[in-house]
């Protein structure tokens, strides 16, 4: 997967609304390297609609990524951090 980042935004963003519609969505983030602050909102906006007790798992993400996350979304219910 490589970078979310300025140049790769769209694409994350398109890839994020293309996730089917089952119970919980798992990512395997384990090759991404890097994620800026905007992508992570792009993430963090895509799972915002979710149903009800819907939830998208992290697993593997990369610190930069749970930092984000931590700092400005700590209480969000939609998105859980594997870091098996």
């Amino acid at each position: 997967m490589g970078q979310v980042d300025l140049a790769t935004h769209d694409a994350w963003q398109s890839a994020l609304a293309e996730l089917p519609a089952a119970r919980d969505i798992h990512l395997e983030l384990s090759e991404l390297t890097f994620i800026d602050t905007h992508g992570t909102q792009i993430l963090v906006e895509a799972t915002k609609h979710e149903a009800e007790g819907r939830r998208v798992v992290l697993h593997n993400p990369p610190v930069t990524l749970v930092r984000i996350l931590e700092l400005f979304w700590p209480s969000l219910p939609t998105i859980e951090v594997d870091r098996a």
